[in-house]
């Protein structure tokens, strides 16, 4: 790809400054952030990143502000919090004070108004989708486990995202013959409660992208439930996988981060982020823990390792 933009600025001793905005430290954001950042040096982008973190607090709402008067040519946002933080900004900025904004790792960016529509973005957020649609993963399940019929699911109802995501479950369940348990979480906080609401009715659990269940103590937390009652842990990642999770199936995460790297670079190129369209993952990922396996008593079949992206004993 030629990097016409970028190559002038580099040849007059220049980087290109971007600022990242990440929903939360680290996680499985980390992933996302360093193929971005390997994507741009091997186009020959030289970059100068400043990152930056939300951590639920009231200062939060200070981070926009600050990264603008950074003078960034983009903004990476990382995350769906992180994406709607600078939207709510934007919202109240005039049109040439809107640096462009790229998005990755969000759900549902054109129900959450970041976007008007998949094929031309109509504002100054363009990015990423992370969607697989529930029945390629529920359908990777009874693959692995047949016996499954009820399947479980913990989210926050009150973000409109998850409440989409599950409806989408929910149907997607149904052709396949499964029931989908649902219990509330608004907070990591009340994860217990909800998982305590669930035992002895599902054989197994879908783990959504919802922090209240994918951050890293709330999964060990489930972990160490699903250990305990012998439930199957379906995943959307490697990374809960490599930590117990019997399954995953979904999205490279650190392609999404190589997908945003192409969007900033047109943008970078000239090309203005209301005409961009919306990037969906280019392939689907399976990784499997032979350890859990074991200790479930479960047989996963020799031909799903064999196509497994990896398969940890």
């Amino acid at each position: 790809m030629a990097v016409w933009g970028v190559a002038y600025a580099l040849l007059h001793g220049q980087g290109v400054s971007i600022a990242i905005l990440q929903s939360r430290e680290g996680g499985f954001y980390a992933d996302a952030v360093q193929r971005f950042r390997q994507e741009l040096e091997r186009q020959g982008v030289t970059v100068h990143l400043e990152i930056f973190a939300l951590r639920g607090e009231r200062s939060d709402a200070e981070l926009p502000r600050r990264l603008l008067e950074r003078k960034p040519k983009v903004i990476v946002a990382v995350g769906t919090d992180a994406a709607n933080l600078l939207k709510a900004y934007y919202e109240k900025l005039p049109p040439l004070e809107q640096v462009p904004v790229v998005f990755t790792m969000v759900v549902d960016p054109v129900g959450l108004g970041l976007i008007e529509s998949a094929e031309r973005s109509g504002r100054r957020f363009a990015g990423v989708a992370l969607t697989v649609r529930p029945q390629r993963q529920l359908r990777a399940l009874l693959d692995a486990v047949p016996a499954v019929k009820r399947v479980g699911v913990v989210y926050n109802p009150r973000e409109p995202v998850f409440q989409q995501l599950v409806q989408q479950g929910r149907e997607d369940a149904a052709k396949l013959g499964l029931v989908l348990e649902e219990a509330h979480a608004e907070t990591p906080a009340q994860l217990g409660s909800a998982l305590q609401r669930l035992n002895g009715k599902v054989d197994a659990l879908w783990l959504i992208p919802d922090p209240v269940c994918a951050s890293p103590e709330p999964f060990q937390q489930i972990v160490e439930w699903a250990s305990a009652h012998k439930v199957v842990v379906l995943s959307f990642a490697e990374t809960f996988v490599r930590r117990g999770a019997l399954l995953g199936l979904g999205i490279d995460m650190a392609e999404q981060g190589a997908l945003a790297a192409e969007q900033v670079i047109r943008i970078l190129n000239g090309e203005k982020p209301e005409d961009l369209p919306l990037l969906t993952p280019r392939r689907l990922l399976s990784y499997y823990n032979l350890r859990t396996a074991r200790a479930l008593g479960v047989t996963i079949p020799e031909m799903l390792l064999n196509l497994a992206a990896r398969v940890y004993e």
